[in-house]
């Protein structure tokens, strides 16, 4: 059932001021609400049928299982606000991927010193849930999928946790905006005319570097260098450490260039610098980067290639 627009927009305002968006949340009464499931309802109507036949038929024994599954009804409310109730929620880490594909955000539960939680459901507002439980003075952690929708920060929807212990009749949940947010890279698209520049363009003149065009012979090993560059032959035959080296043509391909990329449109400029990253990063290639207002200097490994991958998420971002 869609509800109109007014009342979606303010129950979404009334929602926002009585849970406002933090990182960290801890739930109280003012944060849950609690409702019977369909269960519920149904335990509900019956102890209410049992209730009128014990009274239709005089009949004390019917009016006492009445009363006791009211009872019972009530202290499952307490115990199902109780399971919530003190629960903190925490944003933690995220895992970046590409825009139209999917990342995944950490949420971190703690427990009370006291008090653990059992059957605690969690999940994005309208996401299929996972289940976690947290044993007292615990802390557990729970990472769940979101969707990239487009490149940059993609900020999660309010997160909602449920539990329906210990009995399933009653439903307690609370909405929370943790303030969490996904980084999503440009998609990569392939092209085949690559974006870079640098060395000696002019004379065509030959560098040396790690990487994997043409062999040009070993070198001494130095501290850092990358594994996948060392000779493990020369280490075999107990020569000592070895680095392979490589050469390539002279205008090194060492920058890529947002300016060589001029007639394209400016998501594609950013796809095709994407795949090109990846790749001289699979090359163990050293390489950087020039954007307009941004240069970061040629290097290799992880760090460098998460780095870039950021400046081209972020691109544009005010």
């Amino acid at each position: 059932m869609r509800w109109p627009a007014p009342i979606v927009n303010l129950y979404d305002s009334w929602l926002r001021r009585r849970i406002p968006a933090s990182n960290q949340v801890t739930l109280n009464q003012r944060r849950i609400f609690i409702l019977p499931t369909g269960y519920g309802v149904l335990f509900l109507l019956v102890a209410a049928a049992i209730f009128i036949a014990g009274i239709n038929y005089e009949n004390n024994l019917l009016l006492s299982f009445s009363f006791f599954l009211g009872s019972l009804f009530n202290i499952a409310i307490w115990h199902t606000y109780r399971n919530l109730s003190g629960v903190t929620l925490q944003a933690g880490n995220m895992r970046a991927g590409y825009a139209g594909a999917r990342g995944a955000l950490e949420v971190r539960v703690q427990a009370r010193l006291r008090r653990g939680h059992t059957g605690l459901w969690l999940s994005w507002t309208n996401r299929s849930a996972q289940e976690i439980s947290v044993s007292a003075a615990q802390q557990e952690a729970l990472w769940l999928d979101i969707a990239l929708s487009h490149r940059g920060k993609v900020y999660a929807p309010r997160l909602r946790i449920e539990t329906r212990f210990p009995l399933g009749l009653l439903r307690a949940w609370s909405l929370v905006d943790l303030d969490h947010w996904c980084l999503a890279w440009p998609q990569p698209i392939a092209s085949t005319a690559c974006p870079a520049g640098g060395g000696d363009e002019e004379t065509g003149e030959q560098t040396q570097r790690d990487g994997n065009d043409e062999f040009d012979g070993l070198r001494h090993y130095i501290a850092g260098d990358s594994l996948r560059a060392i000779h493990w032959k020369s280490l075999a035959r107990e020569s000592g450490l070895a680095t392979k080296v490589f050469s390539e043509p002279g205008e090194g391909r060492l920058w890529l260039e947002w300016d060589r990329l001029a007639g394209h449109p400016v998501e594609l400029r950013l796809s095709y610098l994407c795949w090109w990253i990846l790749k001289m990063d699979r090359d163990n290639q050293p390489y950087g980067l020039r954007l307009p207002g941004t240069e970061i200097a040629p290097a290799s490994g992880a760090a460098h290639r998460e780095q870039l991958l950021l400046q081209l998420a972020l691109f544009g971002a005010s």
